[in-house]
């Protein structure tokens, strides 16, 4: 075996002394073995390289997964060579007893993740996949043309076939459709770098040698070149390792993979424009909401894959990819470019254009193979659109934050006015309704709504013409975004009105389970996953939902519980925690419509001792003013926290809106001023005993009243409140880490024209 080896190492004498002692070891595990750990810089006085605790693990969980073929049957046989090694090293004088005795006790604990990696679907790359195929097949790998013949009767299989001998289809339920392209482009990256690492493993240990060669170690790496270009270097180590890769996986498999055979094991030029999305997409939403997997709202999706599916195979752009695939220079340069991105077109050596893998999967993939296909073609058309003069981002990943932003906003129809002043840093009201303006003409050039519709739709007084003007560049653009990826079926705009569409928010929904991992099964829920949760799992994740979208869902969920769900719904509002947690509970309640809940819930919620005063006050909204004893005083206190704390927040908006650029706020807004001496002339003990009792109901939203209550002219009043604000911030509560979901990022600066 050596005769044919790049490295330099006496394996024929390591099996030969196993042999003599009748522990047989298996050759090509012990090449394996004794040949990465020779590269990844192991000592090598005796001879051969010398295991370490560090190394073992590496070689292990890593390299051997990444370039080893083998039945789950003959893995023992790597830990074999590993525990005989180290024995090697040992009778050498290199390892003493006791640092023996505990690398071998460490390889047998590393022994079981290491069948595991070997033998996971997300740890193979295509060299080892075919290898372990045609093994699988009873081919002898050590034969070129049998492993050959193979290879070419797998290649004329049907494509069907193909896919489900690669054992990539892992779709399970309300899991992601594309999860299968997810693994598969793992495969692809995997052996993409697996190939570019031995390759620079081999360079730098040769490189090493002729440097700084170490005491008592022979040369590993047989007939290194020196002095030579850079390219011709380069390809030297690209072709060792190749040799390498073949004696580890199967004879000829690595020309054949990278040859006429190509088609096979896609992917292994530049990573998987899926992988990319993915990355990027769990990346935001990790930004946004911290890592506890905060689930995002429902949306609606397509209700089977096979319509999803339909829905691919009726929208433009991958019909226009096929069709640069099969005549690739009657494609413009952006198809083009946009085709071999997505492999619907790949290069051959001398420039030529042919159809790629992506060409096949569109012609004969089923539902989960067009998913993954879209995907790609999604992150290729956002990579594609950040770098166009049109749609140039201004920041990276802008574009998909955008994307992102829709699906918080679960399907609903967005304003394009609105969504274009929000992403050029207009200060836009977060809490108004986002409703697009219609008289926006259906089809032609989009055109911004007139002054008194956009001063609407924006929630901003006093828009002047050149306000409009200074929003005409950030709307066009946007225009052109969602009409790009409107192309492949992911959003749709008539006028004004845009949204997601229900395979755009599928996509979006694969790409974030895929990037967050197992971990998030939930994190972006079907509505039937979100219909199944209880109420307490339902407000914890709706308290962060835009207000329009909890009370689609919260509507959804009760309709389905019927009567009893009020009551568990109404526990869950109730229950409080630190910082803001309960008040952000305590806000949905504004998005229930009061008209639907059962009079006998309210009746039976008057006693609570934190929504008892909502109940009062909902009961005398629909006319049915309750007995008013059956209210804890603590339960009104509740109320008015959230009462007054809703003044000061619309006060605050308003001086924002309407006062002028170095007009700082008031002390204590008038609104604020009112609204706290009418509830504390109904009191009991007036304006200081109310502040103590808002104290008590919810020490956090109540200090932000108390900071501004503390300019009350009441002195007495003042003096409480002054007290109630000191007290909170030196509190274990003031000081404490935020405990419950960080806040949203604010997006970057916020402008008002």
């Amino acid at each position: 075996m050596n005769a044919a080896a790049p490295l330099l190492l006496d394996l024929d004498s390591f099996l030969a002394r196993a042999e003599e002692r009748g522990t047989p070891l298996d050759a090509r595990a012990a090449d394996a073995v004794l040949g990465l750990l020779a590269l990844s810089r192991a000592r090598r006085r005796t001879g051969l390289p010398e295991p370490t605790e560090e190394l073992a693990e590496e070689l292990l969980h890593t390299l051997l997964p990444l370039y080893v073929s083998a039945a789950a049957d003959e893995l023992p046989g790597f830990v074999a060579v590993l525990i005989a090694l180290a024995d090697h090293t040992h009778e050498a004088g290199r390892l003493n007893a006791k640092r023996r005795a505990k690398l071998v006790a460490r390889v047998h604990e590393l022994a079981e993740g290491f069948v595991q990696a070997m033998t996971s679907p997300r740890r193979v790359t295509w060299p080892r996949l075919y290898g372990n195929l045609l093994r699988a097949d009873g081919v002898d790998a050590a034969d070129a043309r049998a492993v050959r013949d193979w290879v070419a009767a797998f290649a004329a299989r049907p494509y069907a076939d193909r896919h489900t001998a690669h054992g990539f289809a892992l779709h399970r339920g309300d899991g992601p459709l594309g999860e299968a392209a997810y693994v598969e482009a793992l495969c692809a990256e995997r052996s993409r770098q697996a190939r570019l690492l031995l390759a620079g493993r081999l360079e730098a240990e040769a490189l090493a040698e002729q440097v700084r060669p170490r005491p008592g170690e022979s040369p590993l790496i047989r007939d290194a070149p020196a002095g030579e270009p850079d390219d011709e270097l380069e390809a030297w180590y690209d072709e060792q390792a190749g040799i390498l890769a073949d004696r580890w996986t199967a004879a000829g498999l690595d020309a054949l993979l990278r040859g006429p055979y190509a088609h096979l094991a896609p992917g292994g030029g530049v990573p998987a424009p899926l992988l990319t999305l993915a990355g990027a997409m769990a990346e935001q939403h990790l930004e946004m909401y911290g890592d506890d997997f905060a689930p995002m709202p429902p949306a609606p999706l397509p209700a089977t894959p096979e319509e999803q599916a339909a829905r691919l195979r009726a929208v433009p752009l991958p019909r226009l990819l096929e069709q640069a695939a099969v005549e690739p220079e009657g494609a413009d340069e952006r198809t083009r470019e946009l085709a071999l991105a997505a492999g619907f077109l790949v290069p051959a050596h001398d420039g030529a254009l042919s159809a790629g893998p992506s060409a096949e999967t569109w012609r004969e993939g089923g539902p989960a193979e067009l998913t993954g296909l879209a995907l790609n073609v999604l992150g290729a058309l956002l990579a594609q659109l950040a770098e166009e003069e049109e749609t140039a981002e201004d920041f990276a990943g802008e574009h998909l934050l955008t994307l992102y932003l829709l699906c918080e906003r679960s399907g609903m129809t967005q304003s394009v006015a609105r969504l274009a002043a929000q992403e050029d840093m207009w200060f836009v009201p977060p809490e108004r309704e986002n409703t697009p303006d219609g008289t926006v003409p259906a089809t032609g050039d989009y055109e911004l709504p007139d002054l008194r519709a956009l001063s609407e739709i924006l929630g901003i007084p006093g828009l002047t013409e050149a306000d409009r003007e200074g929003l005409r560049s950030p709307a066009a653009r946007l225009v052109c975004l969602m009409d790009r990826l409107a192309a492949l079926g992911v959003t749709e705009r008539t006028g004004d009105a845009l949204s997601l569409t229900p395979l755009g928010s599928s996509l979006l929904r694969d790409a974030l389970l895929l990037g967050l991992g197992g971990e998030a099964a939930d994190v972006f829920p079907s509505w039937a996953q979100m219909l199944a949760w209880d109420a307490e799992r339902l407000v914890t994740a709706a308290r962060y939902w835009p207000k329009p979208v909890a009370r689609r869902t919260l509507g959804g969920w009760l309709a389905l519980q019927g009567p009893g769900g009020w009551t568990a719904l109404f526990g869950a509002l109730a229950a409080g925690g630190p910082l803001e947690e309960g008040a952000r509970r305590r806000a949905l309640l504004g998005v229930l419509d009061g008209m639907a809940v059962p009079g006998e819930a309210l009746h039976a919620l008057l006693a609570d001792r934190v929504l008892g005063g909502w109940a009062e006050h909902t009961l005398h909204a629909l006319g049915h003013p309750p007995v008013t004893s059956a209210v804890p005083l603590s339960a009104r206190a509740v109320y008015l926290v959230d009462e007054l704390e809703a003044i000061r927040l619309a006060a605050s908006l308003d001086h924002r809106m309407t006062a002028g650029p170095d007009q700082e706020e008031p002390e204590l807004f008038a609104d604020l001023h009112a609204g706290f001496d009418k509830a504390a002339a109904d009191w009991p003990g007036g304006g200081p005993a109310l502040l103590t009792a808002l104290a008590r109901a919810d020490p956090y939203t109540s200090a932000f009243l108390a900071q501004q209550l503390s300019q009350h002219p009441d002195r007495t009043t003042a003096e409480q409140a002054r007290r109630a604000w000191r007290t909170f911030r030196t509190s274990s509560t003031a000081r404490s880490p935020h405990t419950t979901k960080p806040a949203k990022r604010a997006g970057g600066k916020r402008k008002r024209r």
